[in-house]
């Protein structure tokens, strides 16, 4: 006798769910929706009962936490799901996480959890373990089961990102990790509490195993009280409306929400077949190679993909020809990709009443075997996963804007890029104590690609998390005493161009102060530095790379003793030091991700990320618009001229007869050193041919002519005989 309704173990009802929904095409075959149709304003009741319940136990909990990433950044989401493990509800927060939960019932379904350790009320069970579910192991869930009279009818749901996990690099977010032996502090689906109340030896490991024991501790209990508390008002909501109408209401929310995403791509989006391509680096060659023999080498990685809209309203994502899985921390498995990908898709058109898992019964996926993304080796290291899967966020963003405006919605052309910058700090201070930090306040709220009739928004677009604010400082330098933030501003000339430009970037610089006996910083950033090769929009420029920068040894403190200014952003830092203004001892540029970096007093530290891309040509822009620039900053005189074509004068007004006559020039350029694509070409193919690659172009290229499609495609376009090798 199982616990689920009828009867039936979790493993079958997990495995009914799934042979329904493959049978029918509606989830859980639900081909009429009876309560739906028979009280439309009891059905609305009952499910704005459930998101309430929901957000009300985040309010709650979070006032447990004192960790930046759950109370500034929003990286906490409560959850209510059905006994098979579909999300229904959700409060708000970084609403990906919906699509990982239904991975994790059923791992324990098939681990056989129903038998040991047993699944009873009160049972607190937890996990961060990519291999059962999780993203990665910053995202830590725990999560309860709903039991009415003996019958399993859901769970309850919490899930934040920890401030450190204990891997390498300190923080959550390593990109220095071969296995998941150095990921840091990995656990599989554990029972860790019982009564509602987590046992004590749990603590203990994140007192061992992490370096900010107390904000892990406080961050788990936060969870368990939140989840409790939803578990509580769940029951109420039970008993108010009936448990048979719970029940069958959980199954028809899923449903209901299905066919509205359907809908919506049938009516906004033109069917085809839509193609993306990002690359990023990674290099470890004599950095992580001098410790780990296999990982003593650089990747270009390969992220391709066909993003089919097909005519019945659902989605297919085919990543063959992705990076095989190696020894790095780029590894994922497909919770984390469909968790991340969907940040992509609940605002391009996955926006309803309540984000639930309806978003995966209309998406499909191939990630093929032994790829990056599907990795057959279980201690593949996953830490940093999600930098390469935030890749294919922007997947939807771009082929949807491509699909959305061929079919004439503009407005719904929401467009964004690959971006983020993100560090982890650890240190000992004077008298000993050990601490670390970090911060993502760059990665969670972004400035707008331009849209196809204005320009991009700067800092302001949180996609489906409303709860960031990327001025926010003052959360992150309680965890942070050595790094004051002495500049945090929109960076000029700091976004992709075009007829209408992208979203201005942000830049924070900070002044390392009294680090004690030892500091280390650790950056990671998504861009990768050659990850927005194609990515502006109709002739539109892509928004420029993340952009790291650390000086050393600096004279800052004789400035600021002298009461004279100090620099905002990496741009005032580099052009200082240029012109002798502010003296450094070394200078580290980097447009990926750091090792751990060694930082003195006095050091500075600058970094810049969200510049997004333009649409269409800059030499189209409206005249009006680059006064309005220059009027406000937002792009220097010199800038307008190279990159739009406008000549200023000294107040920034545009001379229209000189600014037409220097645009007809420079498309005058453009033809002239233009050259005939059959031309191209042929080069082209020289070089193919002759296999004239760097050492790591050749390595991609060899990796991905594995794949059967890639191939083909390969050796179409370059027309190679058929025994091409590398």
């Amino acid at each position: 006798m199982g616990i689920c309704y009828q009867g039936k173990t979790l493993k079958e009802a997990v495995k009914e769910r799934e042979r329904l929904f493959q049978e029918t095409g509606y989830a859980y075959g639900l081909e009429k929706l009876e309560l739906v149709e028979s009280d439309p304003a009891k059905f609305m009741r009952f499910q704005m009962r459930l998101v309430a319940a929901c957000i009300n136990a985040r309010e709650m909990a979070k006032l447990i936490s004192a960790n930046p990433m759950s109370l500034v950044q929003g990286e906490l989401l409560f959850l209510l799901a059905t006994p098979e493990g579909d999300v229904v509800s959700a409060s708000y927060g970084l609403a990906g996480h919906i699509q990982s939960f239904p991975f994790m019932i059923r791992s324990i379904a098939e681990l056989g959890f129903e038998e040991d350790p047993g699944i009873n009320a009160g049972d607190v069970f937890a996990t961060n373990d990519a291999l059962y579910g999780a993203p990665h192991n910053a995202d830590n869930y725990t999560w309860v089961p709903i039991f009415y009279k003996e019958e399993l009818i859901g769970w309850t749901v919490g899930l934040n990102h920890i401030t450190d996990v204990g891997g390498l690099q300190p923080g959550g977010l390593g990109t220095i990790s071969p296995s998941v032996f150095t990921d840091g502090f990995t656990y599989p689906p554990t029972k860790v509490g019982a009564n509602f109340k987590t046992h004590r030896w749990w603590y203990l490991h994140w007192k061992r195993r992490t370096r900010t024991e107390a904000f892990n501790v406080l961050d788990d209990k936060m969870r368990v009280a939140g989840t409790v508390a939803l578990h509580d008002r769940i029951l109420e909501i039970v008993n108010e409306f009936g448990i048979d109408y719970f029940r069958k209401g959980l199954k028809e929310i899923i449903e209901r929400e299905r066919r509205l995403l359907v809908q919506r791509i049938k009516t906004q989006a033109v069917p085809g077949i839509y193609h993306y391509l990002n690359l990023s680096r990674v290099k470890y060659k004599g950095v992580v190679g001098k410790l780990f023999a296999a990982s003593n080498r650089d990747w270009i990685i390969h992220e391709p993909g066909e993003f089919h809209v097909r005519s019945d309203g659902t989605l297919f994502m085919d990543l063959e020809g992705l990076t095989s899985e190696n020894d790095f921390h780029c590894n994922a498995y497909e919770p984390a990709v469909r968790m991340l990908t969907s940040i992509g898709a609940w605002p391009m058109f996955a926006y309803t009443a309540t984000l639930n898992s309806s978003l995966m019964y209309m998406t499909e996926w191939n990630l093929p075997p032994g790829s990056m993304f599907n990795p057959q080796n279980p201690f593949a290291a996953t830490v940093m996963s999600l930098a390469e899967v935030g890749k294919y966020v922007f997947m939807f963003h771009s082929t949807l804007n491509y699909s959305f405006f061929a079919r004439g919605f503009l407005e719904e052309c929401l467009g964004r890029e690959c971006d983020g910058v993100g560090y982890g700090l650890a240190g000992v201070m004077a008298d000993g104590f050990r601490w670390a930090g970090g911060d993502m306040s760059l990665i969670t709220c972004s400035s707008s690609k331009a849209f196809p009739y204005r320009d991009g928004i700067p800092a302001s677009v949180c996609s489906p998390n409303p709860a960031p604010d990327q001025g926010e400082t003052e959360l992150g330098e309680f965890i942070q005493p050595t790094n004051l933030n002495i500049g945090r501003k929109l960076v000029p000339n700091y976004c992709g161009h075009g007829k209408f430009r992208g979203g201005l970037g942000i830049g924070m610089c900070q002044m390392i102060t009294d680090p004690g006996r030892a500091l280390i910083v650790a950056v990671f950033a998504s861009s990768g530095g050659m990850g927005r090769a194609g990515m502006g929009m109709c002739g539109g420029y892509p928004g420029p790379n993340d952009v790291v920068v650390f000086a050393h040894d600096t004279n800052l403190r004789e400035l600021l003793k002298e009461g004279k200014p100090y620099p905002r952003d990496f741009v005032e830092v580099r052009e200082w030091i240029k012109e002798g203004k502010l003296k450094a001892g070394s200078v580290e540029v980097y447009n990926t991700a750091t090792p751990n970096i060694p930082c003195k007093d006095g050091d500075i530290f600058a970094s810049a990320s969200t510049a997004m891309g333009g649409w269409g040509d800059p030499l189209e822009r409206d005249l009006s618009l680059i006064e309005n620039d220059i009027h406000y900053g937002w792009v220097t005189a010199d800038v307008a001229k190279s990159i739009y074509g406008a000549v200023t004068d000294e107040n920034g007004k545009v001379k229209a007869a000189e600014t037409n006559e220097l645009r007809r020039q420079m498309r005058h350029r453009r033809k002239e050193r233009s050259v005939d694509a059959k031309d191209w070409w042929k080069k082209e193919r020289e070089q193919v041919l002759k296999k004239e690659f760097s050492e790591d172009v050749y390595n991609m290229y060899a990796d991905c002519l594995k794949y059967q499609k890639f191939r083909r495609e390969f050796m179409g376009m370059w027309q190679l005989p058929q025994d091409y090798q590398l």
